[in-house]
């Protein structure tokens, strides 16, 4: 079992949405997801981005080989632009990373850079921000990259090889041969212009990225869906059951992760045996978890929008905005359960305690201790990560905030609480690769 969740610095959406995690809850509810879902990151949730991504080592690799260069990196962002352009102007695909500049370049097709520089770039950084910097590790955790320098595993090569290159080979009169020397200059370019010399280009690499065939689904249902070989060491099985319970919400358009939903995945998952049963267990550690830690998240912005007001004052609004809400959904006892994981944000076994002690607070509708503990958490969470000074402070009796987000969302009503959930734990990443992998 992974004592550290599984996260980049890379993966810019693994953060809480509309802020900067100011309680500390992001190593908390990915130590949580990481049991369930042990390869794939709240980003790297295209099945389409992998197979770009194994294209992108091979040339790498390729070209590294015929011009004795170590630079995979230039390589690799060159075949991204490429493939970016034939997947918005052939598959009309509106998704993918660098969508906004492709969009506006192909409004006006003309003749574009590649490589890296920042006018042939598709992302401010597409290094960072892109498939290298994104799904590199992923694809790793997946059987489908290793090594240092990195490359493509025997299986990701097969795949390539044997599926993708037979479809490139349409590309001008060299086929794959004059592609990789393409992609080894130092200078090029992609016409985009309607008649262009780089339309069979486009045709193909959308070809190659337009469908699934049979080889795919097989080996990304193994590698994607199911955890890949490094599965046995991160979720014991429990990815491959949990795969199996979340594809039987495919057909519902209106399914959504909530606490309800995943409590039903979780009454699914016990049919499936004695892995099915643990499965189950980590579910409802997963429920408790949000119900816990997504109201909290939401109590604290809540108390940052009310500068200057007393702590007495800010939670008789909370009071009238959950009313007892929180009593019917924080259960106790399967809380205390998870308190060890839930020091994950500091590490510090005072950390479990606060936040059973928030728990306890929030059940019985002490708004007004609630309001106190999340803003000592936010102070612990500022002085471990050596920042000057917690974003909210009680002073003379009064609230006086250092730093507030606006751009986070609204407080949920009382009537809304009991479905609320604000956190990845990466099972909608999951979920979207079973959804693509469907036959």
């Amino acid at each position: 079992m992974l004592a550290i969740p599984f996260l980049t610095q890379l993966d810019s959406r693994a953060a809480v949405k509309g802020s900067r995690d100011p309680l500390g809850v992001q190593p908390i509810w990915s130590r949580f997801g990481r049991r369930v879902v042990g390869n794939l990151t709240t980003v790297s949730n295209s099945v389409t981005d992998f197979t770009v991504l194994l294209l992108g080592y091979y040339f790498a690799e390729r070209v590294a080989a015929e011009t004795q260069s170590a630079d995979y990196v230039t390589t690799f962002l060159k075949w991204e632009q490429l493939a970016a352009y034939a997947r918005a102007s052939r598959n009309n695909e509106r998704s993918f990373r660098g969508t906004e500049r492709v969009a506006f370049r192909l409004a006006k097709p003309t003749v574009e850079p590649l490589g890296t520089d920042s006018d042939a770039q598709i992302l401010s950084n597409q290094k960072i921000y892109g498939l290298w910097g994104l799904y590199s590790v992923p694809a790793k955790a997946s059987g489908l990259l290793e090594g240092s320098p990195v490359h493509l595993t025997p299986v990701a090569r097969h795949l390539v090889e044997k599926v993708h290159l037979p479809l490139l080979e349409a590309v001008g009169p060299r086929g794959v041969r004059g592609l990789v020397e393409r992609l080894g200059r130092e200078k090029d370019s992609i016409d985009l212009r309607e008649g262009g010399r780089d339309q069979a280009l486009l045709d193909s690499i959308a070809r190659v990225l337009g469908k699934l065939r049979a080889p795919e689904r097989m080996l990304y249902r193994e590698h994607l869906l199911q955890g890949g070989p490094g599965d046995r060491e991160t979720t014991q099985g429990l990815q491959q059951v949990f795969a199996d319970v979340l594809e039987s919400t495919l057909d519902d358009a209106e399914w959504r992760l909530t606490p309800e939903s995943l409590q039903r995945l979780a009454w699914r998952a016990r049919e499936q045996g004695s892995v099915g049963e643990r499965l189950a267990n980590r579910l409802e550690r997963i429920r408790a978890c949000e119900l816990l830690i997504a109201p909290a998240v939401a109590l604290f912005e809540h108390t940052l929008r009310h500068e200057g007001q007393t702590v007495q004052a800010i939670a008789q609004g909370i009071q009238e905005l959950w009313g007892a809400a929180p009593r019917e959904t924080i259960d106790l006892g399967a809380t205390e359960e998870i308190e060890l994981e839930l020091r994950a944000g500091t590490g510090e076994p005072e950390s479990g305690a606060r936040w059973m002690a928030l728990a306890r607070a929030l059940h019985t509708g002490d708004y007004a201790e609630a309001i106190r503990l999340v803003l000592e958490q936010n102070a612990t969470i500022m002085n471990a990560r050596g920042d000057a000074a917690p974003w909210a402070r009680i002073v003379d009796g009064k609230l006086h905030v250092n730093l507030r987000d606006d751009s986070s969302p609204r407080s949920p009503s009382g009537e809304e609480l009991p479905l609320y959930w604000r956190h990845a734990y990466f099972i909608e990443s999951l979920r979207n690769v079973a959804s693509a992998l469907r036959a």
